[in-house]
C-alpha cells in the first residue's frame, strides 16, 4: 500500500472505522493501479544530503530513500477517493477502459516509464 488507512480516512474525511475492510481494499487496488500507470518508474523520494543535493552511490545513481513521492501519494488519494464514491459505477464518466482519471495522470504524467511502441 502507499499509503496508510489513516491517510485514506483522513482524504475521505470518514467519521467512522466501520468499512476499513473495504476502504483497505480500495487503498490496496489503489495502488496497484498506480503502480501499473508508472511502469516501473521509481515511485521514492531521493535521499538528499545536509546541503540538499543528491546522495549518489558510487555508479553515479541517484540513492532513494522508502518514502513515497508526494505526487504519488496525492494520485493513490484521489483514486482512493474516485474508487470509494462512485463503488457501484462511473455516473459521471470519469474513467475511459484502460485509462485513469485525468487529475491523476496530471501528478503522474512525468514520473511514468514512457511505452515503447
Amino acid at each position: 500500500m502507499l499509503v496508510t488507512l489513516e491517510q485514506a480516512s483522513e482524504h475521505l474525511r470518514r467519521d467512522g472505522d466501520d468499512d476499513d475492510a473495504d476502504l483497505t481494499l480500495k487503498i490496496h487496488a489503489a495502488s496497484g493501479a498506480v503502480l501499473n500507470y508508472l511502469k516501473g518508474a521509481n515511485h521514492f523520494q531521493p535521499e538528499l544530503d545536509g546541503e540538499g543535493k543528491l546522495v549518489l552511490d558510487d555508479d553515479g545513481n541517484p540513492v532513494y530513500t522508502t518514502k513515497v513521492l508526494y505526487e504519488v501519494q496525492a494520485a493513490v488519494l484521489l483514486m482512493v477517493g474516485y474508487l470509494y464514491k462512485d463503488r457501484d459505477n462511473d455516473k459521471n464518466h470519469e474513467y475511459e477502459t484502460g485509462y485513469l482519471p485525468r487529475p491523476i495522470t496530471a501528478l503522474l504524467y512525468n514520473l511514468r516509464t514512457p511505452a515503447l511502441a
